[in-house]
Order: structure tokens, then sequence, then C-alpha cells
């Protein structure tokens, strides 16, 4: 009887439906040349082995803030100031706060909404210094509930929800805070939670800028240790923002909140580009659909912090046999807030697409930091497709069980914003400039049992990706 419940429970909490305007495909939604920009960060050194750094993000993500008019919505997956190592950071959970809080205050008309992920509180354990400041200068800050969501690791959600979440998170804890802040303990019952792994892994922001509405949807979290990380986001002005706030408002109601709708029509002029918001499963759809039309003479350029969804990684290879040229960069699994990792997924991974199709694979080079990145370029006869924002390409991020962001923008392969996609990607690849990228024998792993690992991982969902 035991077997039985709990195996209907895992089979349950894997399949259940989702809740509502979840997994959302948006309108394909015209835009101009002047719409939409390609932002991003680059941690590297140069040829002399000195460190530099280039961001854009968080810099325009402040201007957006510092302009809004009526609203802003941000969703932002950590935002925190715990960190991890040794490492100079730039101060970004608190900068955010503070022009947050400085906005509510002098503009308090101006309606300002905040999601986050509970992984900031660690799932209760504590409470955040920042939402609760946000809360106190009168922001609508929204911890997401992650109940309602499938389980990406059934075999102990269903454990989790029978016998451990009736107890609780909260309290003084004796365990080392396991993602940073190296004096803070939590308790074990936290420790449980983090293990029944979901999260909203969502980084976007929309707000009034004068006479339009801008969006921002990136891979970049407001978050100390990660503010060195390499990132990619895609900003687009116009009617997409109803798409997005759509999407927020599902994640407010899923968490038994809800925010008042801005009264906003704004519109996108017709223009040789489409931008198209897409979450959680969705984007899996997309980018299956577009790889399986990939053929000779057909480019496909992927820089990830993560990769392993099995789907994905066959139509990539469908994609190399198919003639397309493909062109990988990973990273290399090793740093993870000063903490050391094994390389998986992505070097098992690596080692298939390499052997199996022939793909040429290099590797970050990273220095303690990340290559935080999930970008994937096609450039098909005249046109370039490109997919950026929150997903890493694995199952957890990319088969309904996450909460994620992602923009498909489709545009002329001549266009200004084509270019800059290419020569983004052409710069890290060749290490034009700096010294960006290793080629893949650097961090080569044709294990046995790395391969099982990653592979008994990525199916059970007993893994950190």
């Amino acid at each position: 009887m035991v077997a039985i419940w709990w195996a209907s429970i895992a089979l349950y909490q894997a399949k259940k439906p989702l809740p509502a305007e979840l997994s959302l495909e948006g309108a394909v939604r015209s835009a101009t040349e002047g719409d939409v920009e390609f932002l991003y960060d680059l941690t590297y050194r140069t040829a002399d082995s000195e460190p530099r750094v280039e961001q854009q993000i968080f810099d325009r993500f402040f201007q957006i803030i510092d302009g809004a008019k009526t609203f802003v919505v941000i969703d932002a997956f950590l935002f925190n100031s715990d960190s991890g190592g040794s490492e100079p950071y730039r101060q970004l959970a608190l900068d955010l706060t503070e022009r947050l809080t400085a906005k509510k205050r002098a503009h308090p008309e101006v309606e300002i909404v905040f999601l986050t992920d509970p992984i900031n509180s660690f799932y209760g354990s504590y409470k955040s210094k920042e939402i609760e400041e946000l809360r106190r200068a009168g922001v609508h800050s929204i911890v997401t509930d992650l109940t309602p969501l499938r389980d990406s690791n059934p075999y102990y959600g269903s454990l989790w929800r029978t016998y451990i979440q009736w107890f609780g998170s909260a309290g003084e804890g004796w365990i080392n805070h396991p993602l940073g802040g190296a004096e803070r303990r939590v308790t074990f019952r936290a420790f449980l939670s983090l293990l029944n792994t979901k999260a909203n892994h969502r980084k976007l922001i929309v707000a009034d800028e004068g006479d339009t509405v801008v969006s921002l949807v990136t891979s970049a979290n407001p978050h100390e240790a990660s503010s060195r990380h390499s990132n990619v986001g895609i900003l687009v002005r116009g009617s997409l923002a109803v798409d997005i706030l759509r999407a927020e408002q599902a994640v407010a109601r899923m968490s038994g909140e809800t925010f008042p709708v801005p009264q906003i029509a704004p519109k996108s002029k017709p223009g040789p580009m489409t931008v198209q918001l897409l979450t959680e499963g969705k984007i899996k759809e997309a980018i299956v659909r577009d790889l399986s039309t990939c053929r000779q003479g057909d480019a496909v350029d992927l820089a990830m912090f993560y990769l392993s969804d099995r789907e994905i990684i066959r139509a990539l290879g469908n994609a190399a046999d198919q003639g397309a040229v493909l062109r990988i960069i990973l990273d290399p699994n090793k740093d993870a807030f000063g903490r050391q990792k094994n390389g998986i997924p992505n070097r098992p991974v690596a080692h298939e697409l390499s052997s199996r199709y022939a793909v040429a694979v290099r590797w970050y080079e990273t220095h303690g930091e990340q290559f935080h990145t999930k970008l994937l370029i096609l450039t098909k006869g005249n046109e370039r497709i490109a997919y950026a924002g929150s997903a890493n390409f694995t199952r957890r991020n990319l088969q309904d069980l996450n909460l994620e962001a992602n923009l498909r923008v489709a545009m002329p392969r001549e266009s200004q914003l084509a270019r800059k996609l290419g020569t983004y990607f052409d710069r890290i690849w060749s290490n034009t400039g700096g010294v960006y990228t290793a080629p893949y024998s650097t961090f080569r792993d044709d294990s046995v049992a790395g391969k099982m690992l990653y592979r008994l991982q990525e199916s059970s969902g007993f893994s950190s990706f």
C-alpha cells in the first residue's frame, strides 16, 4: 500500500495539468530594426591574461526602471547578496533594491511588481532582507509558490509532498548555506525543500518608457555572486509587453496573488522582423521545429550554460547530419559560486556531439565565474533566427517543470541586429581581441562513468541542472 501510494503521487505530480497560462506561445509580433536590441555581458582575459569585464544588461535594466512612467514588472530568479568565493562582485541585488525603493518613494503612483523565487529565503529558512525592504517601500513583492508546478524529481517529490512539507522550513539552522552566504545557517527541513528541485527561473523586466513599452528578457540574475557571469539579453519595444504581462500574471495567480493590469495599448510598427515570447515547454517545441528545417548551407551557433535535453541533442545531431554547420560553445561546468563542479552535463554531452555527429565544440574559459549565456542562432538562407532568455537546454528547463521565458526573434540576415549577433558569436569563437574560448580537448571527457551519471541525472531529476 505504501509503494502504491508513493507511485501514484509520483506519477500524478509528474504529469498533472499545468496552472492556467503557463507553457505560453505568445503572438508573433512585427518589429522594426530600431525596436530590438541585443545586449551582452562578457568576462574574459586579454592575451596578456589581464581580466576584462564588459557589461550592458543591468545598466540598461536600471535605465528602464529610472525611465518608467506608470508601471514596472520584474521577474528575477536569484535576487540576494549572498556570495561564494573571494572575487569582487558588483552589488546588483543591493543596487536593484535601492533603485526600486527610491523609485517608489519618489513616485508612489508608479505600480511596481517584483516576482521572485523562494530560493532567495532558502525556501523560508530565513527572511530575505531585500524582499522585506521592497515591501516596506510599497513594492508589491511576490514570492512564487512552486507547489502547483510539476515535480522534476517525482521519486523524491512524492516523499517530500507526503511526509516532509508539512513541517515547514523556517528557524535557526545548523547546515551551511549550500549556495553561498557563508555566514548563514539553514534548517535541515529547508535543505530537504531544495532537493525537491523546481524554480521560477525567469529573468525579465517590462515597463512603460515614455510613449512606448519596453521589455527586456535575459539570462542574467540581479545577484551579487552572479555579477561576473557572462550573459545575454534581448530588449524589445512595443506590443510584446502584452504577452509578458499575461505570462507574469499567471505566475502571480499561481502564487495566490494578483496585480493590476497596466492600462496600456502598445503598438508595434510593421517591420522586417518578428518577435515572440515563449515560456516553459513551448520554448523547446519551437527550437526543435526550427532545427528540423536546417539543411546543407545553413548554420547553427549555440552558446549555452547547460546542454542536456535528449530531444534537443538529437535535433542538433540531425541538423548536422543534414549538412548544417554547427558551432557550440559550452560552459565547462567547473565553477559554482566558489565550489568546484564535475563537468556534468556538458562534458559528456560535448563528447557525444563531437564524436557521434562531428559537431565543433569549444569551451568558454571561465575563471571562477560562469558562462551563463543561453543563446541559439540559426542562419538559414537570407534569414537569421535567435533564441535567448532564461532557459538552459535541459529537461528541467524545457519540459514544463521550471518557469522559463525566452524570446524568438526572426530577422533579415543583413540587418544590423543579425550582424551584431554574428559578430558576438564569431568574437568569442575565434578569440578576437581576447581569450574567450578553449579547444574541445581542454575539457574532453569520454569516460563511461561521466556519461552514465549524466544520463541518470537527466532522466531522474536527481541533479542541479
